[in-house]
């Protein structure tokens, strides 16, 4: 079977690795970093956050809390990995940076269906 090309290490991007590879299917993660970034980046870690609070309000009455919601029933590796870096933030979902990059770094490089390509 060949591999789905999945291009960008963002968060779309590595969600959408994510979710096809649990249903069976091969996947190619095709990432420009770190031979090329860009001002915001600071590591070489796929979904990497320029904020702590990019991820935005958790409240299930605002268009993103509802969004978050829907994709952590959906087994979200995003939102597992926000969960598990969670910092204080209010309504907002924040999240330490770092850690929530590296975990899904570990995560989809270390998937047997995920081949991480830079």
């Amino acid at each position: 079977m060949n591999p789905v090309k999945v291009i960008g290490g963002g968060l779309a991007g590595c969600e959408a690795a994510w979710q096809i590879s649990r249903r069976g299917y091969p996947v190619q993660l095709f990432e420009m970093r770190p031979s090329s970034s860009s001002p915001a980046h600071r590591t070489a870690d796929l979904a990497e956050l320029v904020c702590s609070n990019s991820l935005k309000s958790s409240r299930t009455d605002r268009a993103g809390g509802l969004l978050k919601e829907e994709l952590t029933l959906c087994g979200s590796l995003l939102l597992e990995a926000a969960a598990n870096s969670a910092v204080p933030g209010g309504s907002a979902l924040c999240v330490d940076r770092r850690e929530f990059a590296r975990t899904i770094t570990d995560t989809l490089e270390n998937s047997p269906l995920i081949e991480v390509i830079r």
